[in-house]
């Protein structure tokens, strides 16, 4: 009995330090409060990996490969700032050998921080909407712009104007939304459905396209998946006309998927001069992290797009960037089809795919969602599993 009482304990010490590390990764600066919940959690991670059977040499080779493009951006002259930036938060992912010996729920640690997280831009976005006067939002807000937190103001979608508050942290959320919607889906719990709503609001007024695209594409998969298929065939049927009716809209009666929108032409302009500067060498090797190059998207030199693996071709070439993103799906070789959740598997693949119009992969908050895909593949438990209707409703 008091080795069970033991092992609790320190399942639950565990837990509460993995959750302080994700509130403070995705809510604060990255000051010293991160680092200092992060070093604890790091040293033991360490220990386990070296005395302890390794479950996976997943966060061994990744650092490895950003170390490889440190030194050689290090080497040509590259951005040392972000260089040291990506390495150091690639070390993050060390932290899964803490998570799987303690058996750390990660799923309900995101959904947590999730909650948390969605409940404060909330609440902040109502006080700058609907109570521009009172002094506390204007307290909150510069305090949100001194420390470079993310972006407020209004954004033009192609002639639709929407509220903005992001956070640099926002992508974050396409997780604990899908976790609630698939735990509303299983249980039917109210105070699911509630942060499905809370968290979609949260955003919505963060006004990112991928995001909100990313979002729906995974609560329409999550939510077909879950119905028989004579319910999946009359979504398929609704879904078609509307959707289409949609694009029709968007395309005729705006600007946003034209090439001449602030953003697309952005975008546009890296890829072109990414096209423009390969040569065999960058595409074998890369030119290490933080390589400068001109992109006609900003019209100056920058060391970093919005573009990620355009990026992590540059700086580590596209062998290395393809065993990257090989190791980020599949940290262990046998990983069979029925042990990994194919809810989590549509998660990471969604974030993996807004990560190539966004940069929200090789940062803190990017490395805390690899993570906890990680520990759903490895641990083989607590996967959220979306279980098909087969009797109908």
């Amino acid at each position: 009995m008091g080795v069970n009482k033991t092992v609790s304990y320190n399942k639950g010490a565990a837990t509460f330090l993995v959750l302080l590390y994700c509130l403070s990764t995705v809510l604060t600066p990255v000051f010293l409060l991160n680092k200092l919940i992060f070093a604890p959690l790091f040293l033991l991670s360490i220990g386990f990996l070296f005395f302890r059977p390794a479950i996976t040499y997943a966060p061994l080779l990744i650092v490895l490969i950003f170390i490889y493009g440190y030194f050689l951006g290090f080497l040509s002259g590259a951005d040392d700032s972000l260089g040291r930036q990506m390495l150091f938060g690639s070390v993050a992912l060390f932290l899964i050998y803490f998570i799987n010996n303690f058996k750390v729920d990660m799923s309900r640690a995101v959904k947590f921080t999730g909650a948390i997280f969605a409940l404060v831009m909330c609440g902040l976005s109502f006080l700058l909407m609907v109570l521009p006067s009172l002094p506390i939002g204007r307290i909150l807000l510069d305090y949100y712009n001194a420390n470079e937190l993310g972006f407020y103001g209004v954004r033009n979608f192609g002639g639709l104007q929407m509220f903005m508050l992001h956070h640099r942290s926002t992508p974050f959320l396409l997780v604990p939304l899908s976790l609630f919607f698939i735990d509303f889906l299983n249980l039917k719990k109210i105070g699911a459905l509630f942060f499905v709503i809370v968290v979609s609001t949260a955003i919505v007024c963060s006004a990112s396209r991928a995001l909100m695209v990313m979002a729906l594409v995974s609560l329409s998969v999550l939510y077909f998946s879950h119905k028989n298929w004579s319910m999946r065939l009359l979504m398929i049927i609704v879904a078609v006309p509307l959707v289409a009716f949609a694009l029709y809209f968007l395309a005729s009666e705006t600007s946003m998927f034209s090439s001449n929108e602030q953003s697309n032409s952005i975008k546009i302009g890296h890829l072109i001069s990414f096209f423009g500067i390969i040569d065999w060498d960058m595409l074998l090797f890369g030119k290490g992290l933080g390589a400068y190059f001109f992109t006609e998207g900003y019209g100056a030199v920058v060391s970093q797009t919005e573009i990620t693996w355009m990026d992590a071709i540059r700086f580590f070439g596209l062998p290395l960037s393809a065993l990257l993103l090989l190791v980020l799906l599949f940290p262990v070789r046998n990983i069979s089809l029925d042990s990994v959740s194919a809810s989590s598997r549509l998660i990471m693949i969604l974030y993996l795919i807004m990560s190539m119009s966004n940069p929200v992969l090789f940062n803190s908050f990017g490395f805390l969602v690899v993570l906890w895909y990680w520990s759903i593949v490895l641990r083989g438990q607590d996967a959220p599993l979306v279980k098909e209707n087969t009797n109908g409703e």
